[in-house]
């Protein structure tokens, strides 16, 4: 992961440096949590009777649950803790609530503990680490620092797997991660007309072909798309035979000619989901595209790079 600074049209490749211990990654990362991840920071070094001493906890946009664990380098057992201290939310989900709600003022909603979150920090994984992070959901994501005070991170991909086919011969196939949804897709769609099917089948593929590391998992009200934060919140509106997203922006700005979506009241959104479009599949090719739709998201999506 080379990092360049440019100079009058030159590259100068930057030196890599280190953080001196473990504490000064854990506490830089804590205290950008919410720029970097839309993460909202709890607690960190938090004890427990049976389960240890859990690094840092934090819930996101959507109110899940979120267990962070940090190395220096590379060590084996980080996914171990951190599942571990994941068992213990599961365990005493009114205990983590009580955190949420002692160390986050005016937060409202109701946690999502079947849907929780395990981020870890390393500058390297092994294919064991890559294999456990697929299986238990978690996140991997690589740090670098560099001088100046330059630090880059970047999600760690997921490993290839040997998949034998019919005639013996072993071929290699790429697994693409399962969210744990409460709900599907398909339960979301339930009742939809097929024409507002067939739209959410269209905008649902180009938006996840606006790049690579983007995700989509879903709660029991919403899909919802992702990066290291969100970006996109989808609902199926039956009654009104519409798809409504809520989007994010940087400090509300959108390049929206046509005037497709409206400000949503600062009283009702978070952060920076300011946008709200309604996409009706009778208005498509009439009054706007599908291509103006994916291109408001793709500048959410933008808002996360």
């Amino acid at each position: 992961m080379p990092a360049y600074r440019i100079k009058k049209g030159k590259a100068e490749r930057l030196k890599q440096v280190q953080f001196k211990n473990e504490f000064e990654l854990h506490t830089l990362i804590d205290s950008n949590l919410e720029e970097m991840f839309g993460i909202r920071y709890i607690k960190d070094e938090h004890i427990t009777d049976k389960h240890g001493r859990i690094e840092t906890l934090a819930i996101d946009e959507s109110n899940r649950p979120v267990v962070i664990e940090y190395k220096k380098s590379k060590e084996k057992g980080q996914l171990t803790q951190a599942n571990r201290y994941m068992t213990w939310i599961r365990q005493n989900p009114d205990s983590f609530e009580l955190l949420v709600r002692k160390n986050i003022k005016k937060f409202n909603g109701a946690i999502d503990f079947s849907n929780p979150r395990i981020i870890c920090f390393a500058q390297e994984y092994t294919i064991d680490d890559k294999c456990l992070a697929l299986s238990l959901g978690a996140e991997l994501w690589r740090y670098r620092l560099y001088e100046n005070d330059i630090l880059m991170i970047s999600r760690e991909e997921e490993p290839e797997q040997l998949i034998k086919s019919k005639t013996g011969k072993t071929t290699i196939k790429k697994i693409k991660r399962a969210p744990n949804e409460p709900k599907s897709i398909e339960e979301h769609l339930q009742g939809a007309p097929d024409k507002l099917k067939d739209l959410f089948d269209e905008l649902n593929n180009r938006i996840l072909e606006l790049g690579p590391e983007i995700e989509c998992y879903t709660t029991q009200a919403e899909i919802i798309y992702k990066t290291s934060v969100n970006f996109a919140y989808l609902s199926v509106q039956n009654k009104k035979v519409c798809l409504r997203y809520l989007i994010r922006t940087e400090d509300d700005k959108l390049n929206d000619p046509k005037n497709i979506t409206e400000k949503i009241p600062k009283t009702h959104r978070y952060g920076k989901i300011t946008r709200i479009i309604y996409v009706f599949s009778d208005k498509i090719d009439k009054e706007y595209t599908v291509d103006d739709i994916v291109d408001l998201i793709f500048q959410s999506y933008s808002c996360t790079q």
